[in-house]
């Protein structure tokens, strides 16, 4: 008999001590509080989940509980997502979300970052932040603001070009952290070759437009498990409203990548307890590696990070096309991200590359001259 599910808002609440205050004092500096989210992400189409380019479908070899213990030395080589690729589709559906939700009041907030030394907004509170990979060697994201939700949760690099206060590089690290998000199939089980082509019109030709793409097929569950580190209760439900609103991923996402993301549970302390690694390993222990229905996989989850004190937020007696885990975020509490919780942590950062490039070549004459300054201030006073 399943346990009554708890809702996510009403968990974050339950939470608070394991969120960050939205002004409080130096909160670019970790406190160790971290909450951990385990989800799924089930194949409903066939998509391609690739890192090497056509032909190839990322494969991990997992070693599954008990099998050396019969003397066996055999593995299981699954598919898998890698951290980078759910870290990239989470940012792009979480600028989606910040874009399709600027109203005027996010942009009367966003005219005070110009007062912080940001550039890359308009006088007129006019902002856009996008992913746009760098055209050289050592260079940075051409479209990132820098200063934006998404830039402050998921990271982003500062340089002179997104704000004026800085005439080196700083790093915004991530606040969320990915595993590995694992297949719990083996790839000959769930992994189809569909060949694909192109017809000209008038006279029939497929030139060089025939060719074959392996799929992963439909039904088949990955399990993925991130972390929050030191948000704000804001942030945590604009991360886990844009990972569960995630519809499409891959390769060719337009045609094949149709997905449902499922969160599952959520733990808050202050350190990570589970991987996805581990509960992969139990589930391929207790299904044998065969390609069974989503559900079974689902409850077989909730078994696992039940027992390692998760409290879980779906009923997994429903079927998957009944189980929606989108966290609401009201206009309002968008608004109020844009101009607490955001602006106190982008004038913390600026705060510390003010006295970072105090202390950096090029920093030190205009420290003395301060001084200076300050020391005729005070002759004149006296």
């Amino acid at each position: 008999m399943s346990q009554q599910p708890m809702s996510l808002s009403r968990l974050l609440v339950e939470k608070s001590s394991y969120l960050r205050n939205p002004n409080e004092r130096d909160r670019i500096f970790a406190k160790g509080k971290k909450i951990e989210v385990v989800y799924v992400i089930v194949s409903k189409g066939i998509p391609l989940f690739r890192t090497e380019g056509a032909g190839d479908v990322t494969t991990i070899d997992i070693i599954p509980r008990g099998v050396a213990r019969e003397g066996s030395t055999a593995y299981v080589s699954v598919p898998a997502i890698l951290p980078e690729k759910i870290q990239a589709k989470l940012r792009r559906r979480m600028l989606e979300v910040l874009r399709s939700r600027f109203n005027n009041e996010v942009r009367e907030h966003v005219k005070k970052y110009k007062k912080l030394g940001f550039s890359r907004l308009g006088e007129d509170g006019s902002w856009n932040c996008f992913i746009m990979p760098p055209s050289g060697e050592g260079e940075t994201d051409l479209g990132m603001c820098g200063f934006c939700p998404s830039c402050n949760i998921l990271g982003a690099v500062i340089t002179k070009s997104e704000n004026n206060y800085a005439k080196t590089s700083y790093g915004i690290k991530s606040r969320v952290v990915h595993d590995i998000a694992f297949a719990t199939v083996p790839y000959e089980k769930c992994v189809v070759e569909l060949t694909h082509n192109k017809v000209s019109e008038g006279i029939s030709y497929t030139g060089r437009s025939l060719y074959e793409e392996p799929h992963i097929m439909p039904g088949v569950v990955f399990i993925g498990k991130l972390a929050m580190y030191d948000v704000t209760e804001r942030e945590a439900k604009l991360v886990l409203h844009s990972l569960a609103t995630i519809s499409r991923m891959g390769g060719g996402e337009t045609k094949y990548g149709s997905v449902q993301v499922i969160i599952v549970g959520l733990r808050a302390g202050d350190r990570e307890t589970v991987s996805s690694y581990d509960i992969a390993r139990h589930v391929i222990e207790k299904t044998g590696g065969a390609l069974v229905e989503p559900e079974t996989v689902v409850k077989e989850i909730v078994n696992y990070i039940r027992g390692k004190g998760f409290d879980v937020v779906i009923d997994e007696q429903k079927g998957i096309d009944s189980l929606d885990t989108v966290v609401a975020i009201s206009d309002e509490e968008l608004a109020k991200l844009w101009g607490e919780d955001n602006y106190f942590y982008s004038e913390n950062v600026v705060a510390h590359i003010a006295r970072a490039e105090k202390k950096t070549v090029g920093g030190e004459e205009e420290e003395k001259k301060e001084k200076k300054s300050k020391g005729r201030g005070k002759e004149e006073v006296q």
